[in-house]
């Protein structure tokens, strides 16, 4: 009988395509992000090894590996950037999940390319806020201190700094702090963001306030309306030219929904005005010339997409970026820190089939020379696509997913696999190559991938409505999604099955127990299903009892015992029809292993049988034949439940 499942699966996946070795879904990534350095003589680039990231060096001419830098056990490399032609910055720190608590203790270097000169910077120093780039033995950097941070410039080759002596005083609370200090094209700090916690022990009455001046002149607070009555959003995007307006993201404007939109401050006339604001998708990151000036800002509303500012004096900018992206159609570009000269500069482009190439970019002679792929093994065009759909929930709260559609399958009747994101809060799903999906893809299954209420990218009003709604209207957006996919005719009502991981994870749990009738088998991967439990057992917010309180009441609207229980799908499995596979890493510590023990502890008491696979790993097997293994088993389990 095994055998006749396996010849039906390969038969069914060589009819519309090559069945790609699990073993490329299960590699890691060579290269996640590349930077080259100013004089475009080497790069630096991170990349997966094990379960961390790591930073490495090459020499660009000869493509050789120089050094590799690693930051400890269960600790990866954060953030990484070029200080001169062989100097580096880097911050390391802890592994740790979304939301989770746990603290990042992150930790920042300089050394130089080849790994030699490595000093660790004193954990007060935050982030770099300006490199100087007419001065080569000095950087900007913000210092966090108990009234908040300050600018000091430092010395990259010993470590010494000089307090800057400029920012702002508070208006809140004792308590409050500066937070953030942005400095202008002429390295003056102009901005700084302030933070009020208000009440130490109320997580709910924060407050942001906004701090700005003119070149030479006197801090002020900048007057906003903030609308949301809690603290806003405010992310700096940086100065125009001429340093005489500030961009940033916000959403202080909005009582309710509505996405982050792209807002400048007018140093001239103490004015901020809205730029743009896409109706459903928040602005998430600007797009800069090689001087480092803003010309627009990019969002995803299904497809990545872009914003550009109507100034005159960027139209150049804004049509050489526009003709970069024709060059590469159907993918989203990233374009990083040029070179010195402003000559040379490194671009990452990926799509829904692509995991993501990196090209050297010659700008003076106008050539792009590919450099490495992110995934060398993945060939695009075996790959997936993504089509991405936008629905109403029963309450009528619109929300964005995606489908990844088999490869030469009819989009009709066909089995679908439910795989809801992690997080939950925050977390999204992007148009995205994505190894599961891409799997699942490949055998035959269509999946689908909701951005259910409470995820990120939507407005914070978006998020908020997951609040307290964790295992109770976010589950029925996923189950309204997969109703829309049969309603649709896209799936065939008889083969559905759900699978995720961490908060995905327990979505599979809670889907099958509150929905038994419409998943035909679940397959749960490091999902908390025991809230109490979780958040008594994980690293979460074990220094801080309140702060783990409050998340809890967050998560189900209170911490009284009937809510726990009532969200919690170990205590319903009465209602239980599906066949389960439950994943778990025994080393987990965000969501510890105790939860599916728990799990299967109330299996065996009411007599239902099920299928586990347990390994010595983490939050998501980390190690490739381990993935190996769960892929094996996972595509096992699914053809005997839904295959065709």
């Amino acid at each position: 009988m095994k055998t006749t499942l396996l010849l039906t699966l390969l038969l069914a996946t060589t009819a519309f395509g090559r069945t790609i070795p699990l073993e490329d879904f299960a590699q890691k990534s060579q290269f996640k992000s590349v930077q080259i350095s100013p004089d475009g003589k080497h790069i630096a680039y991170t990349y997966e090894e094990g379960d961390r990231v790591k930073l490495g060096t090459m020499n660009l001419k000869t493509k050789k590996g120089i050094y590799s830098f690693d930051v400890g056990a269960n600790r990866e490399i954060i953030q990484f950037q070029w200080i001169t032609n062989k100097r580096l910055y880097f911050v390391g720190g802890n592994i740790t999940g979304w939301l989770d608590g746990a603290p990042k203790e992150y930790r920042a270097y300089f050394a130089n390319l080849d790994g030699k000169k490595r000093e660790g910077i004193p954990i007060q120093y935050s982030r770099i806020v300006s490199l100087m780039e007419d001065d080569d033995d000095y950087v900007l950097i913000l210092k966090n201190q108990r009234d908040g941070v300050k600018v000091h410039k430092m010395n990259v080759k010993n470590l010494k700094t000089n307090y800057l002596a400029d920012e702002p005083s508070t208006v809140g609370t004792n308590d409050s702090r500066i937070v953030d200090i942005v400095v202008d094209h002429n390295d003056e700090p102009r901005v700084a963001v302030e933070f009020d916690p208000v009440d130490e022990d109320n997580f709910d009455d924060d407050q942001i306030y906004f701090h700005a001046k003119k070149s030479g002149g006197e801090w002020k607070q900048v007057p906003f309306d903030n609308k949301r009555g809690v603290r806003p959003v405010i992310q700096d995007l940086g100065f125009n030219k001429d340093n005489s307006k500030f961009y940033f993201i916000s959403d202080f404007d909005l009582e309710d929904m509505g996405a982050h939109g792209l807002f400048s401050y007018d140093f001239n006339n103490n004015k901020i005005e809205l730029v743009f604001r896409h109706e459903d998708a928040d602005v998430l990151g600007g797009v800069y010339s090689a001087d480092n000036d803003l010309i627009g800002v990019s969002y995803e509303a299904g497809y990545p997409d872009y914003y550009y500012l109507e100034d005159e004096s960027l139209q150049k900018e804004v049509a050489f970026h526009k003709s970069l992206r024709a060059t590469f159609p159907n993918s989203d570009l990233s374009i990083g820190r040029y070179t010195k000269n402003k000559e040379l500069t490194t671009l990452r482009v990926r799509s829904d089939q692509n995991p993501g190439d990196f090209y050297i970019f010659d700008r003076k002679n106008t050539k792009v020379n590919y450099l490495a792929s992110s995934m060398p093994h993945i060939k695009p065009s075996e790959m997936a696509k993504i089509e991405p759909f936008k629905m109403a929930a029963r309450d009528g709260l619109e929300m964005y997913g995606q489908l990844t559609l088999p490869p030469g399958k009819e989009l009709k009747n066909l089995p679908m696999v439910v795989y809801p994101h992690g997080g939950p809060y925050g977390p999204r799903d992007f148009w995205a190559w994505r190894e599961r999906p891409q799997l699942l893809a490949n055998r035959g299954y269509l999946v689908l991938q909701l951005n259910f209420r409470g995820s990120g990218g939507y407005g914070s009003g978006f998020q908020d409505a997951g609040y307290h709604e964790w295992g109770a209207k976010m589950q029925d957006d996923i189950t309204d999604a997969t109703l829309w996919a049969i309603e649709k005719g896209y799936a065939d009502k008889d083969r559905i099955c759900i699978h995720g991981v961490s908060y995905g994870g327990y979505a599979s749990m809670q889907a099958v127990v509150k929905e038994p009738d419409l998943y035909k088998c679940s397959i749960p991967d490091a999902g908390p299903y025991e809230l109490e439990y979780q958040w008594k057992k994980a690293d979460s917010f074990k220094q801080n009892k309140k702060a783990r309180e409050w998340f809890l009441a967050r998560m189900i609207g209170s911490t009284d015992e009937a809510r726990v229980k009532e969200r919690s799908p170990v205590y319903h499995l009465d209602k239980l029809k599906a066949p389960l596979l439950i994943v778990h890493g025994s080393e987990d510590v965000r969501v510890p292993i105790g939860n599916a023990y728990l799990l299967e502890e109330k299996l065996k008491e009411k007599g239902i049988k099920y299928e586990t696979m347990y390994k010595k790993d983490g939050h998501g097997f980390q190690k490739i034949p381990y993935r190996i293994e769960l892929y094996e088993k996972m595509l096992s389990f699914l053809e005997q439940h839904i295959g065709s």
